[in-house]
Parts: structure tokens; C-alpha cells; sequence
């Protein structure tokens, strides 16, 4: 019989020999089953009680149910654990009994703590349809189900996750603001707190632009017009008007609308797009300048800009450390006193500095190796409101200006993003998000593509990354599906789902087979450097290739096996290096910027991309000048090429439609393979099998993100 210990404390649920983490909300819908065992839950109480003044859509819940049943083998038609009950909801069809004591279970990863007993003065919550004395809470539940599987679950700590801080119960009211067709996202209070401006991307030609609307109404006003991208509206304090950043024929600019309508004014040009979409204007309060990102090339780290709107001239008032990605999304304090902004080491390790507004000391806020995506000031000018990844999934937390341990809002608890407060009137805002990614494929014969594209592996969990095995008959991908990003390995049409590595730490990530089909390659952040390793494909220990104080990342194999391509930021920007597997110091081999770096199948070229920078280059594998072959890929779609025997795919974008594209060896022509009906998510990537008979590719669809406002937010 195969008991189970659950621990919601860990969201990990555990048997001899293996540990399953799950999510924190995935951990709170099986408590809250196991709590009300037999009885239907209707769906809208377990969102409810799992997302609290929170609004999300029921695609929350089912994907939970999906996790539930996948992690404990549960099959839907013949349930022993989750039943859906049709128009009704779920409910736990296994028995409950209590024990005395839980079964010891070894974990894998990380021992399971004690289970702690409920200090007497602490009185039972009440249940709906269920007693629980005091000497019950201090028991274990076992929960059999049909076929003699048994879960045992530490009710110590279920109580403990019902015993919930007072101020996840504030009479909060939270609504969905913006329900419109297409994206709406960044959402700025007016002054008075009474309206908002956004940004509404079109869902027919995803173009994106300025909106204003009354909160309580739903008329809205268009403020720009035209096939362009729009992004980061900011009032002006007195309100009349909005400054914005865009992106069109035009080119690149900062412009001033009036909050009223009409023709728009062009106050700066910015050297390149640095984050926009993070948020990336703040307009402060005296009314005399905006702040923003820039920079000046993609080797060199972005800073914070100070504009005078007397005189229209910007200045660099940060200086990030040489090598790092640099600093973004800048936001004023509501007294005008400080800056707060984010400080990137690299895409992946964003955190949250202060700075006097006049200039001075920076000073860093948040020490946790994770991505900050979005900030904003609580109305006390003391307190940071942020969104991050600290946790799992990104949610709203705030954090002391001066530093200490951030805390989670009982609002925003799942991809929740870009919040903005008005103190005054006690209002929130921020984007909730959700999409489906997965690895989708593309069949070929003789180099072009046969049918349309399919999906072989998907779910909200970030599936990304694509690596096929030589072969063709696997390939490893990243993923979320853990609640940590992780390696992941799928035969060929997704079937045979199996966790590569179990990284209790950090990000893990980039997966390359090698040429033997025998190792992957991957780069991890354990602490707060990343760095490459590689496992058996069959499973087993990682061993670390790389260290020291820098991030090495994107690791490519050699035609040979013997060396291992990757990026690195060790010599003060970011260039391609050479290592052998077998041991010794890493090359350099570019000077003049790399990034995702591989050979050619004879050995004899390097091919490279450049970071944020469009186009492929290629070079001597045993040393010389750089060449630029292509345009493509895209800056910031570095990894949205591979080669194969006949030559390299790549992810063409100059054309009306993206499409996938052949650059032919013998040729050194660019043919077609397919047309894609949208634009997959940014970074990565792309692969074929050995015999180029399937290319696998990233693939984002489902895309959704609305404006939630939460009102009474103290």
C-alpha cells in the first residue's frame, strides 16, 4: 500500500523514495477538499477560499485539478482521489480517518519539519459541516482511497493554513475593471483616483494604444490612433494630461497627450526600448520632469534618465555596474523624495533600489535572486508595492523603502503584475495575466513544412525551450510544472513525462542534448550567479562545469560532444565561450558581442546571435572575423534558431507574416518552411531532430490580461 504524507507548509506531498512540490494554490485547493471530504464543492467556493478577494476565472481551478490528478496519477473517468461532479463541482471520494501519528516518508530534496501541534490558546476555526475538538486537531488525517492508496495529510499544518493573518480577511472588494476583447494592462490612477489610463492591445492587429475611462463607467476615450505600440501612460499632476512612450513608423519617442483627446507632441527620442512593458515612465510630482530607462547599445547596461520638461534634455542619473542589464522601470515617491527601480544583474536576478530623487546613494531594497517585474509607492512614501516570482508564480508583495522582508498582499496572489495606488482613495490596481504555452511542432519533408503546426506538450506552467535528442525520439524542454523551473524530458509526441532535475534553489533552464543523445547540457542559478552543468539524460546528479562571480548561461554543444558553447558576462560584457566537458579554463571566442552560440555539423563554423541585437553572425570555429549572415532573428528572439544537416531554421520577421526560414549550406540562400498564424513569446526557441523530419518551436497562445481593481486597500 502506497501511503502519502502531505505537508502544506512545504507544498510538497511525499512518499517513500520521491517528492512531489506542488504550487501554493494547487496545495490549497487539495486542503480544501480534504477538509470537507465527500462532500461537493461547488467551483465557486474553492475560489473562494483559495484566491480570496481575488478575481480570477475558473481556468485558475481546473488547472489545479489537472495538477492534482497528474501528480497523484488520479484518471478523471475513474477517479480514487478528485470527482467532477457535472454542474456541480468536486469533491474528495476517498474515506477520511484520523491517526495518531503520520507514516515517516523520506523526501528527496528536502526532510519534511516536524509536524508542529496547535498552541492551546489558539481556538479551532470554524468549518462548514465539520467538528473538530482540540485533541482532533492535534492528529493526523488519513484519506483511503478506492484501490487501497492511502494519503495521509498533517492536519497541523492545514490548520495552520486556515489560521490565516487577519489581514488576509480585510472587507476587501476587488473587480474586474477592464473585461474588454484583446489585452488591457499598465493602468494609471489619475489624480483624483477617479479615472484610469491603460493601454488596450487590438486582438485583430496587436497594435497597442492609450485609453481613458471613469472608474464606474464603462465609456472609454482613445487617446492615440494608428498601428502602433503604445506603452506606460502617466498623468501629469495637475491631470491634463498623459505623457507615454511609443513605438511606430515614426520611430521611437516620448510624447504628451492631453488627458481630454487630441494630437499628441513629441517631447524626447529615446536611443533604444529598454523594458517598456515592465512600465517604464513616472512623472513627478512638482510637474517638472519624467524618468525613464535608456541606453545607448545592447553592450552596455541601460540607466535611469531624468528629462527637464523646461528644456527637453535628459540626463543619466544611475550607474549599474558594468556587464549587468542595468536599471528599469523608475517610479517616483508621491512626495517627490525618492526613486525606486529596478537593478537587473541579468534577465533573471532583478531587484529593488532606492535613491534620493535630487541624487545620492543608492541603496538596494530586496536581496532575493529573483525577477522583479513591476513596482509602484504605497501612498506613505515609505513602502514599495512590487511584483515578483519570489514565491512561484509572480504576485503582489510590498517591502519597506529601508529594507526587511517583503510581504505578500492577500490580493494579487497569482500573475499579478504592474500594480499602481492611489493612497487617497484607498484604491489598487494591477494586470492580471494568464496563457497556455507549450511546445507545439511542425512536421517537414525536404526542408519545408508539411501541415500545420501541433501541439505535443502544453499548460500555464511555462513550457519553453525546446531540445530534441539526436534522434528525434525525445526532447527536454523547461518547465514550471513543478512550482520551480526545472528540466523536463517528453518522447516525441509528449507522451512519457518525466522531471530531470529536482534544483532545490534557483532557475534551471536551456536544456541542449548531446550529440551522442547521452547528456544534457543546462544552466542554473543556484545562488546568484548562474552557471552551465550537465546530467545523464537518463537522470541522476548534475555535475557543474563553470563558476565564479559572473552568469554563464545558454550552453550549446560541439559537433564533437568534447566542448560546451555558452554565454558569459565574465570579461565585463556579455560574449560566447568555449569549454571542454572534460575539465580546464573556458575561451573566449567573440569580442565584439554572443550570445547563443553553436557549431556547425562538421565542425568547422560558429554561428552566434548577439543578445537584443537582430541577425545571425558566423565565424572560424578555429578563430578569425565575424560575419553577419542573416537579419534574423528579431533582438530579444535569440533563440529562435537551430541547425540542422541542410542548413539553419530560424524565425524570419521582416516579412508581413513571422514565418520559419531555411538559410540553405550550399546555397547561402534564405527558402521558406512556414507561415506562423501569431508571434511566439520572446527568447526561446527552436529545434530539430537529426534527420530534419519535425522542428519543435515555443509556442504562447491564450493570452489574457485584464485590469483588477481592489477598492478599501490599506
Amino acid at each position: 500500500m502506497d501511503d502519502w504524507l502531505v505537508e502544506p507548509e512545504l507544498n510538497a506531498l511525499m512518499r517513500a523514495g520521491e517528492t512531489v512540490h506542488l504550487e501554493p494554490k494547487v496545495m490549497q485547493v487539495l486542503v480544501q477538499l480534504a477538509l470537507h471530504p465527500g462532500k461537493v464543492l461547488s467551483k465557486e467556493e474553492l475560489i473562494a477560499a483559495v484566491w480570496p478577494d481575488t478575481f480570477v476565472s475558473e481556468q485558475a481551478l481546473t488547472r489545479c485539478i489537472s495538477i492534482l490528478r497528474r501528480e497523484m496519477q488520479d484518471d478523471p473517468h475513474t477517479p480514487r482521489y478528485i470527482q467532477t461532479i457535472s454542474k456541480g463541482g468536486y469533491r474528495l471520494v476517498a474515506e477520511v480517518r484520523p491517526v495518531e501519528d503520520a507514516p515517516a516518508v523520506a523526501a528527496v530534496e528536502t526532510a519534511p519539519a516536524p509536524v508542529r501541534e496547535i498552541p492551546p490558546t489558539i481556538s479551532a476555526p470554524v468549518v462548514a459541516n465539520s467538528t473538530v475538538d482540540r485533541h482532533e486537531k492535534r492528529k493526523f488525517w488519513t484519506i483511503v482511497g478506492a484501490g487501497a492508496v492511502v494519503l495521509a495529510l498533517a492536519v497541523a499544518g492545514i490548520w495552520l493554513w486556515q489560521l490565516r493573518p487577519a489581514s488576509e480577511n480585510l472587507s476587501f472588494r476587488v473587480v474586474a475593471l477592464t473585461s474588454y476583447a484583446g489585452q488591457q494592462d499598465q493602468a494609471a490612477f489619475a489624480p483624483n483616483g477617479y479615472s484610469i489610463a491603460f493601454v488596450w492591445t487590438s486582438p485583430d492587429n496587436g497594435s497597442r494604444n492609450i485609453y481613458v475611462k471613469q472608474i464606474g463607467n464603462e465609456t472609454t476615450l482613445r487617446l492615440t490612433q494608428g498601428n502602433e505600440s503604445d506603452y506606460s501612460p502617466v498623468w501629469s499632476p495637475d491631470g491634463t494630461q498623459i505623457a507615454y512612450l511609443s513605438t511606430s513608423e515614426k520611430g521611437l519617442g516620448i510624447y504628451v497627450v492631453s488627458s481630454l483627446g487630441g494630437a499628441s507632441k513629441k517631447i524626447y527620442t529615446p536611443m533604444e526600448i529598454i523594458h517598456w512593458e515592465q512600465g517604464a515612465l513616472s512623472w513627478s510630482p512638482d510637474g517638472k520632469s519624467l524618468i525613464f530607462p535608456d541606453g545607448v547599445s545592447i553592450q552596455t547596461p541601460s540607466r535611469i534618465y531624468m528629462e527637464s520638461l523646461d528644456t527637453l534634455q535628459a540626463r543619466a542619473i544611475t550607474s549599474p555596474p558594468a556587464a549587468w542589464d542595468g536599471d528599469i522601470a523608475p517610479v517616483f515617491s508621491p512626495d517627490g523624495k525618492k526613486i525606486a527601480f529596478i537593478r537587473a544583474s541579468d534577465n533573471a536576478v532583478r531587484d529593488i533600489y532606492v535613491m534620493p530623487a535630487g541624487g545620492g546613494e543608492v541603496k538596494q531594497v530586496t536581496h532575493d535572486s529573483h525577477i522583479v517585474d513591476s513596482l509602484s509607492w504605497l501612498g506613505d512614501s515609505n513602502t514599495i508595492l512590487f511584483s515578483s516570482d519570489r514565491g512561484g508564480k509572480f504576485a503582489l508583495w510590498k517591502v519597506p523603502a529601508r529594507g526587511g522582508e517583503p510581504e505578500r498582499l492577500p490580493v494579487g496572489t497569482e500573475d499579478a503584475f504592474q500594480p499602481a495606488v492611489h493612497g487617497a482613495t484607498h484604491r489598487l490596481l494591477y494586470t492580471q495575466s494568464s496563457a497556455t504555452w507549450g511546445i507545439a511542432a511542425l512536421a517537414l519533408r525536404a526542408g519545408a513544412a508539411v501541415g500545420a503546426m501541433a501541439p505535443v506538450v502544453s499548460s500555464t506552467a511555462q513550457d519553453s525551450a525546446p531540445s530534441f535528442a539526436p534522434d528525434g525520439a525525445r526532447f527536454a524542454f523547461q518547465s514550471w510544472r513543478s512550482g520551480t523551473q526545472q528540466l523536463w524530458i517528453a518522447s516525441r509526441d509528449g507522451n512519457g513525462l518525466r522531471q530531470l532535475t529536482t534544483v532545490s534553489n534557483g532557475l534551471t533552464g536551456s536544456p541542449s542534448f548531446s550529440p551522442d543523445g547521452q547528456q544534457v547540457a543546462f544552466d542554473s542559478r543556484i545562488e546568484r550567479y548562474s552557471h552551465i552543468f550537465v546530467v545523464a539524460a537518463a537522470g541522476g546528479a548534475p555535475r557543474q562545469l563553470t563558476a565564479g562571480n559572473a552568469n554563464d548561461i545558454l550552453p550549446r554543444w560541439s559537433a564533437d560532444g568534447r566542448f560546451v558553447y555558452f554565454a558569459s558576462n565574465r570579461s565585463g560584457s556579455w560574449q560566447s565561450w568555449k569549454l571542454a566537458t572534460a575539465g580546464g579554463a573556458p575561451r573566449q571566442i567573440t569580442t565584439n558581442g554572443g550570445f547563443v552560440a553553436a557549431e556547425s555539423p562538421d565542425g568547422r563554423w560558429v554561428y552566434f546571435t548577439q543578445g537584443d541585437a537582430s541577425g545571425l553572425w558566423s565565424m572560424p570555429a578555429a578563430g578569425g572575423a565575424a560575419t553577419k549572415i542573416l537579419d534574423s532573428p528579431r533582438g530579444g528572439y535569440w533563440g529562435y534558431w537551430c541547425i540542422g544537416r541542410s542548413g539553419i531554421y530560424f524565425l524570419e520577421t521582416g516579412s508581413a507574416r513571422s514565418r520559419i526560414a531555411l538559410y540553405e549550406f550550399t546555397t547561402e540562400k534564405t527558402v521558406p518552411v512556414a507561415t506562423l498564424d501569431h508571434m511566439p513569446p520572446l527568447f526561446s526557441g527552436l529545434s530539430v531532430d537529426g534527420n530534419e523530419n519535425e522542428l519543435l518551436l515555443t509556442d504562447e497562445r491564450s493570452v489574457d490580461s485584464h485590469i483588477t481593481l481592489v477598492e478599501n486597500f490599506r
